[in-house]
């Protein structure tokens, strides 16, 4: 009997132990990028697609809220198709994210912004990759091979990899502690999957979802959106909480399901409270967050950490609902491992 979902599965299950390797080398990570001028560069400029892109998000939300560090993130079309160069970012830090390490237009670009006096960290699964050798310093996240085509402990990893990054721009780190807890949570996660199974099934029939967060989940609504689309083919957008309610929100009442992501940071409140709205309302809204508010529960922990324990929910949903409308999560149809975009 084939299981769906059998190869991403196992893979989501193999988070818990890639987290404490990352973890346990993360001050190291920290140390080295400070050693190659890290703290002395002028902003973060991140340079990803897809999945890559969503994790990042959690590294550049870090540099302004932690640092204050300025962030942009790099359109590599306007260098691959337009030639513009990217000397303006001669004395910024360039995080180039690509969990294969081979996407043309990401490596193309870090070898430019390199060349230019950028300082280049390529974060990665395969240390023998272009983009590894195209950095100043690479960052090998050693995860193992990913062979399902929606891509789950890389995405994580490179989270928490990211976060490592932005802290070496200055400011609080996140602490021994935090970091130290963070396995056993996100096995906390995976091992709680009723819930998550439920609302699978709850959306299964579904043409459309919204999924929202602030401040650090942000990171976690968008990856979700991404996985629920590629898994399942439903038409599924991610949203920072501000901006749905600036015209989005008429989804909620045009009967698409809104998916909120809230921890327990300062910016999650708002997410908490659009869910509340909507339920008094009578739409079909549903909070992943750490509050006794939540439908489906998270760990409490720092804001930066629990986008991750998020993630790893959003997969979890993205997996149920595949499972539930009969679809194959491990390979989709129309893609692959490596998108060689130029």
């Amino acid at each position: 009997m084939t299981v769906l979902g059998r190869q991403m599965s196992q893979e989501m299950d193999e988070q818990p132990d890639a987290l404490a390797r990352i973890a346990g080398r993360f001050d190291s990570f920290v140390q080295e990028l400070r050693r190659h001028g890290a703290d002395s560069r002028h902003g973060l400029a991140v340079l990803a697609r897809g999945s890559s892109d969503n994790a990042a998000r959690v590294a550049a939300y870090a540099a302004q809220a932690r640092s204050g560090a300025p962030v942009s993130f790099l359109t590599p079309s306007v260098y691959t198709a337009y030639g513009q160069s990217p000397e303006a970012y001669a004395s910024w830090l360039v995080l180039a994210l690509s969990q294969s390490g081979r996407t043309p237009e990401i490596v193309d670009l870090a070898v430019s912004c390199r060349e230019a006096g950028a300082l280049v960290i390529g974060v990665t699964n395969d240390g023998d990759s272009p983009l590894a050798a195209a950095s100043d310093v690479p960052v090998v996240l050693g995860v193992g091979e990913e062979k399902a085509v929606p891509a789950t402990k890389t995405v994580t990893a490179q989270m928490l990899a990211g976060l490592a990054v932005a802290n070496a721009l200055g400011g609080p780190r996140v602490a021994a502690v935090e970091l130290d807890a963070l396995a056993g949570q996100a096995r906390q996660v995976l091992d709680d999957g009723d819930a998550v199974q439920a609302l699978g099934m709850e959306l299964a029939a579904s043409g459309a979802l919204a999924l929202v967060g602030r401040g650090f989940c942000d990171a976690a609504a968008f990856e979700s959106a991404l996985k629920l689309q590629e898994t399942a083919g439903i038409a599924a957008h991610g949203f920072s909480t501000a901006d749905f309610r600036h015209g989005p929100v008429h989804l909620a009442h045009a009967g698409v399901p809104v998916i909120g992501f809230a921890g327990d940071g300062p910016a999650d409140d708002d997410t908490r409270d659009l869910i509340g709205s909507l339920r008094t309302d009578g739409r079909l809204a549903r909070l992943v967050g750490s509050g006794e508010e939540a439908d489906i529960g998270l760990p409490t922990t720092t804001p930066e950490l629990t986008a991750i324990l998020a993630t790893i929910r959003g997969q979890q949903l993205a997996l149920a609902v595949s499972r539930a409308r009969g679809v194959d999560p491990d390979q989709p149809e129309g893609l692959s491992k490596v998108t060689p975009t130029v």
